[in-house]
């Protein structure tokens, strides 16, 4: 798997999906402040969409969401995320 983290589609799936959540709980201007990827079992999956991918909202402030996000494929989780961003 290469390295170069923003040419896989399980980045833009993940970062895209986080965006979603916090703008709509924020509005358009957010801000990503740090993201964290366990790739776990993810080599052995090709493909990643939409339908792969499960966030949560795990603790909100007025100005600050951390988010949880879990790959399931075929009901294992292959990989999780955990982010935090803000309003900018």
């Amino acid at each position: 798997m290469s390295n170069h983290h923003t040419k896989q589609n399980y980045y833009k799936f993940i970062v895209d999906n986080k965006e979603a959540i916090a703008t709509s709980e924020f509005g358009t201007n957010v801000k990503l402040l740090t993201i964290n990827i366990d790739l776990g079992n993810l080599e052995n999956y090709s493909e990643i969409d939409n339908s792969n991918i499960r966030s949560v909202i795990e603790k909100k402030s007025k100005d600050t969401l951390f988010l949880k996000t879990l790959i399931v494929i075929n009901e294992e989780v292959v990989a999780s995320s955990s982010s935090i961003w803000t309003k900018h």
